[in-house]
């Protein structure tokens, strides 16, 4: 995948803080669909047992910042 197409958008950078920022034992919160399949298609998340959880790599995406925009 190239740097450009990992760019993301504010939006779905909220998207991800989002998840990634939802304690453990909560719900996940909601997020548009089209985020959430983008942030999964990149790594960053994925749907495990009923709720979006976070990634390593989401995670340090998250620690970098929004450093491409």
């Amino acid at each position: 995948m190239t740097a450009k197409a990992k760019k993301l958008t504010h939006e779905e950078f909220a998207s991800l803080l989002a998840v990634g920022h939802a304690a453990a034992n909560s719900a996940a919160p909601a997020i548009p669909a089209k985020h959430r399949a983008r942030l999964i298609a990149l790594g960053y998340m994925v749907f495990l047992q009923g709720r979006l959880r976070m990634t390593t790599p989401g995670r340090i995406r998250i620690y970098a910042g929004q450093l491409d925009t």
